[in-house]
């Protein structure tokens, strides 16, 4: 929209402040009183005002009379401009008000009526070209580090510390057991600025600390690498599927785990459908945890944030009974959304059944539902599972959620207890978080996956603890 509001008034030499005061009020109004639209139908202008249109042309008139300033000013306000205006700067008034209408309408001559797309492309994006250059790089194959020091937080940052991989054979050579990949993709539901979050966790240096059950190092016992970004049009989900579920395989392929940090909660479906790509459909379980049950069946878009576990189920990747939510509240947990979840044999925990029985009750019963899945498992974390009070800054931030301690504890029993295929955390959008907890309650998560790997590899049981941690035994 023009950052003008009226016309041919605007650019008079003989401006005056009340005339920029009250065209602020009026783009007040347009902003604070859009949601009055449907109002105009009740609208109906008091007989004692009536004189006061006589002298207006019946374009303006008319603009009053039958509601259509009801968008850009409520009722009252028109009627209290009736009432103590005078008929000059009565009309200046509704012509301001006719031309904000103009401005904020829709003219098919003017306003795109949806964002095109080139559906003649080959390719969705030329920033995923490879050229071949860039394998004439003569290093072996394998992790390298681009730290300039001995500690990896004074040079460039990466996921926790880690050297860096950028092909599959690198990840092969270097018998990676960690990718850590961002995947910034930000245009889905809720509020924006998912994309940074792959930035601001790596930059934020809280990833692999020691685990304090077992007291184990994740980065001695498991090989992890940063593995990069993989490329999104932020234009189009759609296009980026395909990519994305692409990447996924390829890196899965080499036998690495991919870890996936968005970027908003559409990249589910493809991270999943990568995964199955190379493991196959229906060979592992899901255990997601988020407010929302992502199960959506009449969405307009063919992908988004909505819908992603559902077109999981829907394609067969993961079988409705080996799959776990945990978390579910909000508006989109309807009664036919759970029985819909129920009917396909998803094992649901919402947030009443966490309030009533307790959250330790509700993580001994997801615990025992693992008994059912198969061994291999996908973890999937979408942060706005976590009350605000410990992480705001959720895409689609839900109140009333799990601590981050019952959310942490739980990530890392079921990384100790089952063998990780794929793990993902979503939607954190560090822009709306300037103390930058959330950042470090997402990283922490992160860390719980990676603590609880390690732990499986050690050959410890998941709940095992080490006896210096849990007793100083000088009693």
């Amino acid at each position: 929209m023009p950052s003008t509001i009226a016309t041919p008034d605007i650019t008079r030499s003989a401006f005056k402040p009340r005339r920029v005061h009250r065209l602020r009020t009026l783009a007040a109004c347009a902003l604070l009183c859009s949601g009055l639209a449907g109002a105009a139908e009740n609208w109906q202008l008091p007989d004692e005002l009536s004189s006061k249109l006589q002298d207006l042309p019946s374009g303006e008139r008319n603009f009053v009379v039958n509601g259509s300033f009801l968008p850009f000013m409520p009722a009252r306000q028109m009627e209290l401009e009736l009432a103590s205006r005078d008929a000059a700067s009565m009309q200046t008034l509704i012509t301001d008000l006719m031309a904000v209408a103009g401005e904020m309408g829709y003219d098919a001559n003017r306003d795109m009526g949806a964002m095109p797309l080139n559906l003649t492309s080959t390719g969705f994006n030329s920033g995923i070209l490879l050229p071949a250059i860039l394998r004439d790089d003569k290093r072996s194959p394998g992790p390298f580090s681009v730290h300039r020091y001995l500690f990896p937080e004074s040079g460039i940052p990466t996921f926790a510390g880690a050297p860096v991989a950028v092909w599959p054979e690198d990840l092969t050579a270097g018998s990676v057991d960690v990718a850590i990949v961002g995947i910034p993709s930000d245009m889905s539901s809720g509020r924006r600025n998912a994309e940074a979050g792959p930035n601001v966790m790596r930059s934020l240096n809280t990833i692999a600390e020691l685990d304090i059950q077992t007291l184990i190092d994740p980065m001695k016992a498991l090989t992890v690498v940063d593995y990069g970004d993989f490329r999104v049009d932020n234009m189009s989900i759609e296009r980026s599927v395909d990519h994305v579920t692409d990447m996924v395989a390829e890196t899965s392929a080499t036998n690495a785990t991919p870890m996936m940090v968005g970027g908003d909660t559409s990249i589910l479906y493809p991270a999943v459908k990568g995964v199955a790509r190379n493991h196959g459909n229906g060979s592992f379980g899901l255990v997601h945890f988020s407010a929302h049950p992502d199960a959506r069946r009449d969405a307009v878009h063919t992908i988004s944030d909505d819908q992603a576990l559902f077109m999981l189920l829907d394609e067969g990747i993961v079988n409705g009974s080996d799959m776990i939510t945990v978390g579910l509240r909000g508006n989109a947990a309807t009664e036919t959304t759970l029985q819909w979840l129920k009917d396909s044999g998803v094992r649901y925990h919402t947030m009443a059944e966490v309030n009533r029985n307790g959250y330790g009750a509700v993580m001994d019963r997801v615990v025992n539902e693992l008994i059912s899945l198969p061994e291999q498992l996908f973890v999937s974390i979408d942060v706005s599972v976590i009350d605000p009070g410990d992480l705001v800054a959720a895409g689609r931030v839900s109140a009333n959620g799990l601590s981050i301690n019952d959310v942490t504890a739980t990530v890392r029993h079921l990384c100790a207890a089952r063998e990780i295929v794929g793990f993902e955390i979503t939607d954190m959008a560090p822009a709306l978080d300037f103390s930058r907890l959330s950042a470090l309650n997402s990283n922490a998560v992160l860390n719980a996956c990676l603590v609880g790997m390690a732990a499986r590899k050690a050959g410890f049981a998941p709940d095992e603890i080490h006896p210096l941690a849990l007793d100083h035994g000088q009693d």
